[in-house]
């Protein structure tokens, strides 16, 4: 299809592209010259100005040098009209704008001024004294006042500017020129030749390789171009290979995935089947659970009661045995005996206590997993609290004479808000753990105040815990032992009971133990209050 031009719209595309990459190329080489050039011309006009000025002032001191002497002769003699052809005859000095000579008195003799319409634009002045000898006297006649323009200098540079000017424009206007033909021979034709052969494998869809042996950077293109044809042909090849490759694994896969449809289908009945029996089997673990709890709960208290009255015999039999038997041992000779009995009676005694103790943790443990344990929270003073556990524990250690026990609470500690027993019973635990295995050095409880927590710790010098105990100890029911270094003691509660407590409160609790030198557990609660962190 032709425009209303008769020309057609591809070869206006094609000459549109040309003139955009010609205009693209002559724009900035010709503001670069036209730049350099203006530079150029602007310093060479400063310069001239600057000449022209000197050449001016040094024409004006000549000028006014060689005036005083020609007019100082007629001066003294009074030849007037003599002295108004020569100032005058001054007229013809382009560069003149007023010549004038007054006498000693400042009266004006005679002048001249420029009448031409000369533009200028700066204006020098001199002024030059005339003198007479006589003899050997000199005398003083006036002085001449010489003033000139640089009307004719700005002529002349005006006609240089103008003369430059043309001679840029003509300049850049066959630079132009020249640029712009250039582009077009050796850029616009090898890429039209180019574009034809392209627009011909679009046309036909072949992938023809085009002929170019040039070693510019056009031919470089086409190399390019080339060997674009040559991998997009070899992987056209790899991708029908491919199709067809994939055609056929979609047909198998649409196969298999009517038959994992199938199997999905059966799976989810037998999903859903499971998912009941496993609700069903939940059901009654939870079922059980509440049976387990409720019979630790019933059985704690069955068995405390008799416990109670067990403990409270054997003490009233030790007390009376001590009261009545004790004395008639030694008529009768049965001190041996006497000792024997006291001690199965302090056996009584230490193992139903231990016994209670059990029962107590276990209901403990046991309220705390259900969600059933009281939590009496208030405000607690953590060093009061602190220094209560270490007194309660005093009995223990007095056993042990060399082992000391401390509380070093921080003077800064905020208060805590906490179940009073909880608190109690944690720190207790902690530090009848400690006492179990430590026979001799320091058993030290410390707590310092932190960012939003409070840290305790229960340092102790005793054997250590072994590696591969650590990560059980807070289980429940799991004890310390099997060796020579240590020896079963306690319920195996104490440590759940703890790990409990201080994860009710959000807590954490850890430990850091090394054998032969002890072992320091740590146990951060959240406290009511921010202070500075200490550790």
């Amino acid at each position: 299809m032709q425009n209303s031009n008769g020309h057609h719209p591809e070869n206006t595309k094609q000459s549109s592209f040309r003139f955009s990459l010609a205009l693209k190329i002559v724009t900035p080489v010709v503001c670069v010259i036209a730049a350099a050039c203006l530079f150029l011309f602007t310093m060479y006009s400063r310069r001239a100005q600057e000449l022209g000025n000197e050449y001016l002032r040094q024409g004006l001191e000549n000028f006014a040098t060689s005036k005083v002497e020609e007019l100082a002769e007629p001066l003294w003699n009074f030849q007037t009209d003599f002295l108004m052809r020569l100032m005058r005859s001054y007229r013809d000095n382009d560069n003149l704008l007023y010549i004038g000579l007054y006498d000693t008195r400042g009266n004006l003799v005679a002048e001249e001024t420029d009448i031409s319409d000369v533009p200028y634009s700066n204006v020098l002045t001199t002024e030059r004294s005339l003198n007479r000898t006589a003899g050997t006297e000199s005398f003083d006649l006036g002085r001449l006042v010489v003033k000139y323009h640089n009307g004719k200098q700005l002529i002349v540079q005006k006609n240089r500017r103008e003369s430059d000017i043309a001679f840029t424009a003509v300049l850049m206007t066959i630079l132009a020129g020249a640029i712009w033909l250039s582009v077009h021979l050796l850029v616009g034709r090898p890429l039209r030749r180019i574009r034809k052969s392209l627009d011909e494998n679009t046309a036909s869809n072949k992938r023809t390789p085009l002929s170019w042996d040039s070693r510019d950077e056009l031919g470089e293109v086409v190399r390019a171009y080339n060997t674009l044809l040559r991998e997009v042909e070899q992987q056209t090849s790899a991708l029908v290979s491919m199709n067809a490759t994939l055609r056929y694994e979609v047909e198998n896969r649409i196969i298999a995935e009517k038959e994992l449809a199938k199997i999905h289908d059966e799976l989810e009945h037998k999903v859903a089947m499971r998912t009941m029996e496993l609700n069903i089997a939940n059901q009654e673990l939870i079922e059980l659970d509440n049976q387990r709890a409720a019979f630790l709960s019933s059985a704690s208290h069955e068995l405390r009661t008799p416990l109670a009255a067990v403990l409270g015999f054997a003490t009233l039999i030790k007390k009376n045995f001590n009261r009545h038997f004790m004395p008639l041992t030694e008529q009768y000779g049965l001190e041996s005996q006497a000792r024997t009995m006291n001690k199965n009676l302090a056996i009584i005694a230490t193992e139903g206590g231990r016994l209670t103790r059990l029962i107590d943790d276990l209901l403990d443990l046991n309220k705390i997993e259900a969600g059933r344990m009281e939590w009496r929270d208030e405000e607690l003073d953590v060093g009061k609290e602190m220094r209560r556990a270490v007194q309660t524990m005093r009995s223990m250690v007095d056993g042990k004479p060399d082992l000391e026990m401390s509380a070093e609470p921080d003077s800064l500690l905020p208060p805590l808000t906490c179940d009073p027993d909880r608190f109690q019973q944690l720190l207790t635990n902690l530090l009848s753990n400690a006492v179990k295995h430590t026979e001799k050095g320091t058993i030290r409880l410390s707590a310092k105040a932190g960012h939003n927590t409070i840290r305790i710790k229960v340092s102790d010098t005793g054997k250590g815990i072994p590696e591969e105990d650590r990560k059980l100890i807070f289980q429940r029911f799991y004890q310390i032992g099997g060796g020579k270094t240590y020896k079963p003691s306690g319920t195996g509660l104490g440590l759940a009971i703890c790990r409990q407590i201080v994860k009710h409160y959000g807590g954490s609790i850890s430990l850091t133990s090394k054998m032969g030198e002890g072992t320091t557990f740590t146990v951060e609660l959240p406290s009511d209050r921010n202070i500075p962190q200490l550790y």
